[in-house]
């Protein structure tokens, strides 16, 4: 695939850089969005708590890489990505109820993310089977 290019090879210890590097950037954006977008009192119980998520995330979504399925990968960090920037611009209210929906999205396209690269891993695979035969 073209523009898979700059990912690494299947079983490349590079795999496991990319996901101690996204261990980091995520918990970086959980913490700013939380504490510094959203002006939560700041709490070492929630510091460590984000970056268990964050590496929790990172390692499945590192260890799908490092097995080959690249596209899944790809597809669920942009999911992150994009529940990232929606928990950011939708948390904004404060009451407590808008942070909690905030997570959620987070959690729904981070989701959304992975079942899309999923299906797209699973496509690939029947493509290329059907064109053994």
């Amino acid at each position: 695939m073209i523009g898979m290019r700059f990912l690494p090879k299947a079983r490349s210890g590079k795999w496991w850089l990319i996901a101690g590097c996204s261990t980091l950037l995520v918990s970086l954006l959980l913490w700013i969005i939380r504490f510094g977008l959203l002006e939560q009192p700041l709490s070492g119980t929630h510091l460590f708590r984000f970056f268990l998520l964050a590496f929790l995330l990172s390692l499945v979504f590192g260890i799908s890489g490092w097995l080959g399925a690249r596209r899944l990968w790809l597809l669920s960090n942009a999911g992150m990505a994009a529940g990232l920037i929606w928990m950011a611009r939708t948390s904004g209210e404060r009451n407590g109820w808008e942070d909690l929906a905030g997570f959620m999205n987070f959690l729904g396209l981070t989701a959304a993310g992975f079942a899309a690269g999923l299906l797209a891993e699973l496509v690939w695979l029947v493509v290329r089977r059907m064109k053994r035969t």
